[in-house]
């Protein structure tokens, strides 16, 4: 059988496939809800006490502001637990920088 173009149908394939859960999804989301569990004694102290001496501010600020992007990283590649988890971090650092600026005066 000759085929001389006419019978040829070009066509794509959608092979996307459903989310899978990525292992490493999970294995970031546990160390981020371990980050904020480790935070969450800090920022109690710091409003028991009303001070805030433990970091400078320009590394809480810089480390949440880290946080966030890393949150916008995982969204782009699908792995909404660790983005979720990574933006609940992030939000953690964002009350000890206000914290640090509010205690500061």
């Amino acid at each position: 059988m000759v085929c001389d173009g006419e019978d040829l149908f070009i066509f794509s394939v959608d092979i996307t496939l459903p989310h899978m859960w990525q292992w490493q999804d999970f294995v970031l989301t546990f160390i981020n809800f371990g980050f904020m569990v480790t935070a969450i004694p800090a920022v109690l102290r710091n409003y028991k006490m009303k001070e805030a001496k433990s970091q400078s501010l320009s590394m809480y600020l810089a480390t949440a502001i880290l946080l966030s992007v890393m949150a916008y990283v995982f969204y782009t590649l699908d792995m909404p637990l660790s983005c979720i988890s990574t933006a609940g971090t992030g939000i953690m650092w964002y009350i000890l920088t206000y914290q640090k600026v509010i205690y500061s005066k």
